[in-house]
């Protein structure tokens, strides 16, 4: 008995040494934390985020902090990525009853928000309208991540990709001849070519002009360039200041609205046809101010993505002003 109480009490003696060699840690934090996309597509001004950090056995929850974005070829720190930028955000659906300043604004709002946010738990990363501020290449970043059992650096966590949006979206184009004083004997006039160029340090508006193989501008000031009666012309769509008419050209310009596609209304009307859809122009370069004697008749549906200048250039390449 007295040797088998022996044994006993060694065997406790060993079960306390062992106890007395645990962690007292309690969790866990995986060194293999990654999100489940291996390099993000970012296009400027669109919205995209990803999923939470996978924990791959982690306890959880999970904060994470952003350490640092950086340049994937150079290395370098970007601050791009945390400075905040105005964009404008839709508060209800924009009409065709909504042709004043006062009443779009109504339905707009404006808010900060940087390029790129992260959520502290979990970390889900959110990429916003503002990217459209940010110059496109490729990124990545740093966080800390942090639990019940510690913390620890991951970097090079998640690669992105931030690719230039288009500025503007021509969806549409055609252009047909027909007789002068007359809406008969229309015939498909093909050599042309639609030239937009944004200048994103300007005011915001969009002139249109119209001109010859030469780069000579028709005169809507003389009547040169005219709207098609039973139709819509962009003014149709912009209709929140006045058109400008010029010797060059017709000037429209628009409020800010930055970070929504331009024009933003879903229909219009032009006497009692309704139009709805895509912003679709018509245009008339008269008979007279052409060597070809007859009307041009060009047509577009043209979409504005950033603020600024734009000149869209409509140049028929084998008509010369008469």
């Amino acid at each position: 008995m007295k040797k088998r109480s022996f044994i006993i009490g060694l065997a406790g003696l060993s079960l306390g040494l062992l106890d007395s060699c645990k962690s007292d840690q309690i969790g866990y934090l995986s060194e293999n934390l990654r999100y489940n996309v291996e390099n993000l597509q970012v296009n400027q001004g669109a919205v995209v985020y990803t999923d939470a950090i996978v924990a791959n056995g982690s306890t959880t929850p999970l904060t994470v902090n952003l350490v640092a974005v950086r340049n994937k070829e150079t290395g370098e720190l970007s601050t791009e990525f945390s400075k905040e930028h105005e964009i404008s955000t839709y508060l209800a659906e924009i009409t065709w009853r909504d042709t004043t300043l006062d009443l779009l604004k109504a339905k707009i709002g404006k808010a900060k928000y940087p390029p790129m946010m992260l959520n502290a738990t979990g970390g889900r990363v959110g990429f916003t309208q503002a990217t459209q501020f940010v110059t496109p290449g490729q990124y990545t970043i740093d966080v800390e991540v942090s639990n019940i059992a510690g913390q620890k650096t991951f970097k090079n966590i998640l690669d992105f990709n931030v690719i230039g949006a288009k500025k503007e979206d021509i969806l549409f184009k055609s252009c047909t001849s027909s007789d002068y004083g007359a809406e008969s004997n229309f015939l498909p006039y093909t050599d042309y070519e639609i030239v937009v160029e944004h200048q994103a340090e300007g005011e915001n508006k969009i002139v249109y002009q119209w001109e010859d193989k030469n780069g000579k501008p028709f005169n809507p000031k003389k009547g040169e360039v005219i709207k098609r009666g039973d139709r819509p012309t962009f003014k149709n769509w912009s209709p929140y200041y006045p058109e400008e008419v010029t010797d060059t050209g017709l000037v429209y310009r628009y409020p800010d609205v930055s970070g929504l596609v331009y024009p933003i209304m879903n229909g219009t009307y032009v006497g009692t046809e309704f139009w709805s859809g895509d912003p679709i122009s018509y245009y008339r370069i008269v008979g007279t101010a052409t060597t070809l004697g007859r009307n041009l008749n060009p047509v577009s549906t043209i979409k504005f993505y950033r603020s600024g200048t734009y000149t869209v250039r409509f140049r028929f390449l084998t008509v010369t002003h008469s």
